[in-house]
């Protein structure tokens, strides 16, 4: 099915805005929250979708990635054309039979001496919370002239973290 950004609008809260797309024949109205935050001299600007997008995207990351971007756009007051299209929709039954079995769990499994009847989730925290400090240190430890092209891809990811949870 094919997905396009019919319109983004301001809504009355700052950073925040009302998204409607068409997935097919079905519309679907969404929020975007917009953050900026200072890296250094640099600023870094984050863009996510709402708990309902990151489900209902969850096995379409690059069409919400696509998304993202056009808000971004219209939160920096670039030009958007609508309605833009920006990929194809694809059942989670669709995404499943594509992928390639494989285990992802090696960094929960190395946690596991150190969980003392921790849930699963708590244990996810705990290790979303030791990446964010060791990330940290590094981008500490760069150099000015890296930040530009670190920020970027920081800002890549930041979609595709928020729909994988």
């Amino acid at each position: 099915m094919n997905v396009k950004v019919l319109s983004i609008k301001p809504t009355n809260e700052p950073r925040l805005h009302e998204v409607l797309l068409s997935i097919g024949a079905d519309m679907h109205k969404f929020l975007f929250t917009t953050e900026v935050n200072q890296l250094g001299d640099k600023s870094l600007q984050t863009t996510d979708g709402n708990r309902e997008f990151s489900e209902v995207f969850r096995f379409n990351q690059r069409v919400a990635m696509n998304v993202s971007k056009l808000v971004v756009k219209f939160y920096n007051k670039e030009v958007v054309e609508f309605p833009a299209d920006v990929g194809n929709f694809v059942t989670p039954e669709e995404a499943v039979s594509k992928l390639k079995s494989f285990q992802n769990d090696r960094v929960l499994e190395s946690y596991e001496g150190n969980r003392d009847g921790m849930t699963k989730e708590q244990s996810t925290e705990e290790i979303g919370s030791e990446v964010r400090h060791r990330a940290t240190a590094l981008l500490e430890k760069l150099p000015d002239a890296m930040l530009g092209e670190v920020v970027q891809f920081l800002e890549s990811l930041s979609v595709k973290a928020n729909n994988a949870g």
